[in-house]
């Protein structure tokens, strides 16, 4: 039953026959009630795109405040987490011998902004990882009136359930140049996919395209001094 919010004149919810009158972020819009068949079986196709969507849901399930910020801008009506769904099961991931896994150099947790560095290398010291990055000044120049802060994921060689993911929002700043992040608490020989970007820090919440750095693998601190 559809139900008439503020009078006659307002809006409707809910459904009228075979209508139903939906809200979703402050838009309103109908829909027909779906046509559903008993005892129907999913196709062959329709099995392989639930598993693909349920196989990113499982990548993205411990890293939803990174992405939340890094595509809250990147989609209108959308929210981040959904954003960063639908383009990585477009751009990121790969069907192979009848199972999906993810291309991570095309994985992205942030879309916006093109990069605002020209160059980035990635080290380990003392147990920690040390990001070091060169500022573009053609970026600088566009957005001299604007400070961003570092989005930094170290995002393990495991993609489905990552429970071990280690990364930084919103600490440095994109002038500091450098980004620390400790990795005191991750097992030794944990490798890791690299990934870099910015948000701005004055509430618009403009985010920049991440970089994949490549990867690394967490070594012993005996075996760093060792070298």
């Amino acid at each position: 039953m559809a139900r008439v919010k503020n009078g006659v004149n307002g809006t409707v919810s809910g459904k009228v026959g075979p209508s139903v009158f939906c809200k979703w972020k402050d838009i309103y819009y109908v829909r027909s009630l779906p046509r559903i068949k008993k005892n129907r079986k999913p196709t062959s196709g329709q099995r392989k795109n639930q598993s693909k969507f349920a196989f990113m849901q499982e990548c993205l399930s411990s890293i939803v405040p990174f992405v939340r910020l890094g595509f809250m801008q990147y989609a209108p009506n959308r929210t981040g987490h959904n954003s960063a769904m639908s383009y990585n099961l477009r751009e990121s991931v790969v069907f192979e011998g009848e199972h999906y896994r993810l291309d991570y150099e095309k994985f992205a947790i942030s879309r916006g902004l093109p990069s605002p560095v020209s160059s980035a290398e990635v080290n380990q010291e003392d147990g920690h990882v040390i990001i070091r990055w060169k500022v573009d000044t053609v970026f600088r120049q566009k957005h001299g009136e604007r400070m961003f802060r570092c989005i930094a994921l170290l995002y393990p060689d495991n993609s489905v359930n990552p429970v071990n993911k280690v990364g930084v929002l919103q600490d440095s700043y994109l002038e500091d140049c450098e980004q620390i992040i400790s990795l005191e608490q991750v097992p030794d020989g944990t490798t890791y996919h690299v990934y870099l970007a910015f948000l701005a820090s004055d509430g618009s919440n403009i985010s920049t395209d991440s970089v994949y750095l490549g990867e690394i693998i967490k070594a012993s601190i005996l075996s760093e001094h060792l070298r």
